[in-house]
């Protein structure tokens, strides 16, 4: 006879004293009193038994390799593993800052507060019965630039007229690492591609124009939108030689062409209306004809 029972599925021979059977339970250490009896009176010992669980094997997340973004939460990743059930798990080398793996389920989550090289971290499952190893692979990365911002994002300048002062971008997210525009800014206008910004002195005439600006870093790019336009200079000292003329009805006048500073004029205007016959060429702004009337 044993006492106390043995652990479920073991069983003792009454007449042999034999223990056989599959034990169905995880049983910690314990010892069992095994008593001998015939007619003359009764002997005993002590066994002791552990029953293990079945070691887990077959550890595996999925995905295995995972690419993170700093300072974003990432979605929580559940191991699988078969064998018995895992009472503990643990990690090696220590995740990045920010991450943890919950010793229970063996469920890595968090958000990352520092980038990481492609780093292979060893997850250990374990339970009374052994262990069982698998591989996850962690990248984290930086967040995109996004959020980029220019004040003012609209740019009315004159040719040859310097910008006031650099315009320098904000963006949220992880610095850039570097800039680009697209299409290429007005001659004169400079964009810095380490810091996005804009300055210069613009040397030509441009239309409204919309310009793309992106900023890159490692965990990606971000764009924002600018508009500029490049006036010319105004027209300027603007004189007819002679400016005061006297003519003869009938007779055709010497055509009398302006001068001007500043930048070409584009049209050519005049009021009051000119005495009838003469007339003001809009592209040169030359007054010439006859006059038809006194």
């Amino acid at each position: 006879s044993v006492s106390p029972g043995l652990p479920a599925g073991l069983t003792l021979s009454a007449t042999t004293g034999v223990i056989t059977g599959t034990p169905t339970a995880v049983t910690s250490s314990a010892t069992y009193t095994i008593s001998a009896t015939n007619t003359g009176g009764t002997a005993s010992t002590t066994v002791e038994i552990t029953v293990n669980d079945i070691a887990p094997n077959s550890i595996a997340y999925s995905p295995n390799t995972l690419t993170l973004t700093k300072d974003t939460s990432m979605t929580p990743a559940m191991p699988t593993s078969s064998g018995g059930a895992v009472v503990s798990w643990s990690v090696s080398p220590a995740l990045p800052t920010g991450l943890s793996i919950n010793s229970a389920t063996g469920e890595i989550s968090g958000s990352p507060t520092v980038l990481s090289s492609a780093t292979s971290y060893t997850v250990t499952a374990t339970n009374t019965g052994g262990s069982a190893t698998t591989l996850i692979t962690i990248t984290v990365i930086e967040a995109p630039p996004s959020s980029i911002t220019y004040n003012p994002n609209t740019f009315t300048l004159t040719k040859g007229t310097a910008m006031t002062a650099p315009v320098v971008p904000t963006a949220a997210g992880d610095p850039a690492v570097s800039w680009s525009i697209s299409p290429s800014l007005p001659t004169g206008i400079v964009f810095d591609t380490a810091t996005g910004a804009i300055s210069g002195t613009p040397s030509v005439v441009s239309s409204s124009t919309i310009y793309t600006v992106t900023a890159t870093n490692n965990g990606g790019s971000g764009t924002t939108t600018i508009t500029m336009q490049v006036n010319d200079i105004a027209p300027s000292a603007i004189t007819y030689n002679p400016s005061s003329l006297s003519l003869a009805e009938g007779v055709t006048m010497t055509s009398v062409s302006p001068t001007s500073s500043g930048g070409d004029v584009v049209s050519w205007t005049v009021s009051p209306t000119l005495p009838a016959g003469l007339s003001l060429d809009s592209t040169t702004g030359t007054i010439s004809g006859t006059p038809t009337s006194t």
